[in-house]
């Protein structure tokens, strides 16, 4: 079943496959790679240390298409074909805008994607994240790559996939209110985003992108005002220079609501409350009691 929003090309639905099935292998997003050959693909592939784990066989609407695993693990489809359209045609909302492959370690599987694919992998200003290329000759990223211990990600590899939304949290309520997930909020360079649950338990990101942007690396040059950052810098000058201690309990409250209502925070480190609970609520209990303590002081002096 095909997915359309605003009458493009959205996504795609189907039965997962019987020994899948069997296995006990929960339902996923899966990302499609358009290849010209897949006969070619299958043959690099097994040779750079892939597990073919579904042969070549009919894709619906057309085309051929054959499901790997890369050498960490982390399955994607090659499709070969021309019924299927591009996700860089347009940016709408609701639809794929990005895919990002996450795994533990970058040297199991930089030299599978670019001999097999011809990718050009390169370093970010963001501490362990790469950009996919197409080609050395191109110019904007087709994916990302995110090195992350498997304390933070699980332990396994896998390729996220990123649906565009014009408001994050929004979407997040739609998505809950319809028996969806809200696992953890995990940032995109500097695009913000959240790793979601739907109601059968697949994972998936929802990536806010007011730009209208083909790809999230078209947006890195793209300049926003953060009004909230520099709203809370003149609140801590004012409390400074005036020594009211009232506005450091604002302060805290506003630092602490946002992080309860996303279960995660940064205190000199990132902290999720379903991976480090006590951590995390000692932090929420340190500032909610802060802002208690300064707010009744100030009702006290007043």
């Amino acid at each position: 079943m095909l997915c359309q929003s605003n009458e493009h090309s959205a996504a795609g639905l189907y039965t997962m496959p019987e020994n899948f099935q069997t296995m006990g292998m929960p339902s996923f997003w899966m990302p499609y790679i358009q290849v010209d050959s897949i006969a070619n693909v299958v043959h690099d592939a097994a040779r750079h240390g892939a597990t073919i784990e579904i042969e070549s066989q009919s894709a619906p609407g057309g085309g051929v298409i054959v499901l790997i695993r890369d050498p960490a693990g982390a399955g994607f489809t090659c499709y070969e074909g021309g019924g299927l359209s591009s996700r860089y045609v347009g940016a709408n909302p609701y639809c794929v805008v990005w895919n990002e492959l996450h795994v533990s370690d970058l040297a199991k599987v930089q030299s599978f994607y670019t001999h097999v694919f011809g990718w050009q992998i390169k370093e970010t200003n963001d501490i362990d994240r790469y950009e996919i290329f197409a080609s050395s000759e191109s110019t904007n990223p087709i994916a990302g790559i995110q090195v992350s211990s498997n304390e933070f990600k699980g332990s396994k590899e896998y390729w996220g996939v990123y649906f565009s939304v014009s408001n994050l949290y929004n979407a997040a309520k739609k998505i809950e209110q319809n028996h969806g997930e809200i696992l953890v909020e995990q940032a995109v360079g500097k695009n913000p985003a959240l790793l979601a649950n739907d109601s059968q338990g697949a994972a998936f990101y929802i990536m806010e992108d007011k730009r209208n942007s083909h790809t999230v690396g078209e947006t890195h040059n793209t300049q926003t005002i953060r009004w909230r950052a520099i709203l809370g810098l003149a609140m801590v000058a004012v409390a400074v220079v005036t020594e009211a201690n009232w506005i450091w309990g604002i302060l805290f409250l506003i630092w602490v609501v946002p992080d309860l209502w996303r279960g995660s925070t940064h205190f000199l480190e990132y902290v999720e409350r379903h991976r480090n609970p006590v951590v995390y609520w000692l932090i929420m209990a340190t500032w909610l009691s802060l802002t208690i303590y300064l707010l009744f002081d100030w009702v006290i002096a007043a």
